[in-house]
């Protein structure tokens, strides 16, 4: 029996996606395994699998187990839609960048968009690209598990607020640290998402702005409208920080920091966000987007954002972009009446953005096409030696086979303990999540879908 080891970057926001893709391969007869950022070494010594499905081409273990399994990427990010941050999901950034890809199998793409970005690299070989979506995307198929997901939603006017702040706290509980970061920066990194000649600093200004709007837009709506709050705070942010919200209007608002993304945003009526990529999503299931970013001095954002890779040539101006605070607050009036418009563009528009995208509608979904392809692929690949795999991942501590597992357990436990917030940490990382197990094996894949069932 062929082994899979998929790798969980990041597990609030793409275990759905593994374990979608998990059930499909298990089905084809694969042994699987997942594993997170913490057990990868440790996982590929023990279960040393015939494949690896990772989650981005940078990581130095994906690279170094090639020598004994296929590698495939399946990156839990691709909705930015800029050249920029794709190239930065597949290659990293600065001096993390890879100078050879020969090493990938293949690399399964949430759309064409990047596959040209990718060939334009001149790495990358046609053959190891194929567009298939993204298996997250799947549960969308099934439009009787997107109807019961909404069934539950309460009758009265629920706004969903998803916005990313993600420098101003931590999932690990840590304190930013920023001068240990900068100390041990490299003098070359630098971020897709900001101008040529900006840093990270202008990260932290946009965080904080969006924070600050968000706050004051939420208690806005508190106090001038009937209605509730379901806050979805960004996976790489300690959620406590936002429970005090819970207290001041008990019963109003509740910080969901455990929902899947199709069960938040069947959760509400509207989506309040600033340009993260959960709207997409919502106009998937046509739901109404409203971002804050449009209240800021355009002059003053742009100067620390780059709007490109930012999203403000793509995705973001098909949310609705009120000019001021008066404006949001009509905007929700009319969402909360049921006459806000999906979006400010066409039907047309939105669908074929969510083609470039996510490849949406597809008559597959992406799970079937990434399990058939990689059981085609491994199908005569033979079983790498111990030794192979011993010369190939090498741990900090030459320990014997038998006690790697206590002891990367021991440590790891011992990190999320001192973090200071071992709950969120750990479930950063946790491998399984019982709402999460349980939505994706209620997931239909026989099923197909068209734009008109969306409700865009």
């Amino acid at each position: 029996m062929k082994r899979i080891l998929l790798w969980n970057s990041n597990s609030k926001r793409d275990l759905l996606g593994i374990k979608l893709l998990e059930l499909v391969l298990q089905r084809k007869g694969f042994k699987t395994m997942v594993c997170n950022d913490d057990q990868m070494k440790l996982k590929l010594s023990t279960f040393q699998p015939h494949g690896l499905i990772a989650a981005r081409g940078n990581f130095d273990a994906a690279r170094k187990s090639a020598v004994a399994c296929k590698v495939f990427i399946v990156p839990g990010e691709g909705a930015q839609l800029t050249k920029e941050t794709m190239l930065s999901v597949f290659m990293g950034r600065s001096y993390f960048k890879l100078d050879s890809v020969d090493w990938i199998e293949r690399c399964y793409l949430w759309g064409a968009p990047t596959r040209g970005w990718l060939l334009e690299t001149g790495l990358f070989k046609e053959k190891q690209l194929k567009i298939v979506g993204n298996p997250r995307i799947d549960l969308y198929r099934d439009k009787d598990l997107v109807a019961r997901l909404k069934n539950r939603k309460p009758k009265q006017f629920v706004l969903g607020v998803a916005i990313s702040a993600k420098s101003t706290s931590a999932a690990n509980a840590h304190s930013p640290g920023y001068a240990e970061s900068y100390f041990n920066m490299h003098p070359e990194m630098n971020f897709p998402i900001v101008p040529k000649g900006r840093h990270y600093e202008d990260i932290c200004w946009r965080d904080q702005a969006v924070l600050r709007l968000t706050m004051r837009y939420m208690r806005t709506f508190l106090q001038q409208m009937e209605g509730s709050i379901i806050f979805r705070p960004s996976p790489f942010e300690d959620p406590r920080e936002y429970k005090f919200l819970e207290k001041c209007y008990k019963g109003r608002v509740r910080v969901m920091d455990e929902q899947t993304i199709p069960e938040f945003l069947c959760g509400i009526d509207t989506l309040l966000t600033c340009s993260s990529t959960t709207g997409i999503e919502a106009l998937l299931l046509g739901i109404p987007v409203i971002s804050i970013m449009g209240t800021m001095d355009q002059e003053h954002l742009f100067q620390h954002v780059a709007t490109q890779p930012s999203g403000f040539e793509t995705y973001v101006p098909f949310y609705h972009l009120p000019k001021t605070e008066e404006q949001l607050l009509n905007l929700l009036k009319m969402a909360k009446e049921g006459n806000l418009p999906v979006s400010p563009k066409t039907t047309q528009e939105v669908n074929q953005l969510l083609q470039d995208i996510y490849t949406w509608p597809s008559k597959r979904s992406a799970c079937e096409e990434i399990a058939d392809d990689v059981t085609n692929t491994l199908r005569d690949v033979p079983q790498a030696s111990s030794d192979v795999w011993d010369k190939a991942v090498k741990h900090k501590y030459p320990l014997p086979r038998f006690l790697l597992a206590p002891a990367y357990t021991l440590r790891h436990w011992v990190d999320y303990w001192q973090s200071g917030f071992f709950r969120g940490y750990y479930r950063f990382r946790k491998n399984k999540v019982k709402n999460v197990e349980k939505l994706a094996r209620e997931v239909d894949f026989r099923k197909g879908i068209n734009h008109a069932e969306t409700g865009i």
